[in-house]
């Protein structure tokens, strides 16, 4: 037997490997991927009630899976990811809410990119400087989740 186990007979050599195996598993031919880095949003969020009396910065990444082939050979927006309209909408969603969990932010996000764009799967981080933590720099949650998971 091999010293590296299942991954030397290529069980991680596919180009989604690194998203793991079972349901969420996406067609061979999935391999386009939009990245939105820094979306930045100032919410009230906390998980001590104080905390959610005051706006508090959180960023929002994301990597969304997904099929642009066509558009990008015809050279046209259509049935893309539009990070101009994932921004508006994300911040309609959760600029006018109250959260207590970075948790929920992810998965409200998550649920969004995947429902309202032709998104396979996503992996949503969102990260935040903790109010009451002034010796912590930032913490972080991050999320993966397939169409399924939303059906």
């Amino acid at each position: 037997p091999s010293r590296l186990g299942s991954r030397a007979r290529g069980a991680a050599s596919t180009p989604n490997a690194r998203f793991g195996t079972g349901a969420c598993e996406i067609r061979p031919r999935m391999h386009d991927r939009v990245l939105g880095n820094g979306f930045t949003y100032d919410v009230r969020i906390g998980f001590h009630e104080y905390e959610r009396h005051i706006r508090q910065r959180i960023v929002i990444d994301f990597e969304a899976e997904t099929d642009w082939r066509e558009a990008a050979l015809a050279d046209r927006a259509r049935g893309i990811v539009d990070y101009y309209e994932a921004n508006l909408k994300i911040g309609a969603l959760i600029q006018g809410k109250e959260y207590r969990l970075i948790e929920a932010v992810a998965e409200e996000v998550a649920r969004l990119l995947i429902t309202d764009f032709p998104v396979e799967r996503v992996r949503v981080r969102v990260t935040k400087a903790p109010f009451d933590m002034p010796n912590v720099g930032s913490v972080a949650v991050e999320c993966l989740r397939s169409r399924a998971d939303f059906t």
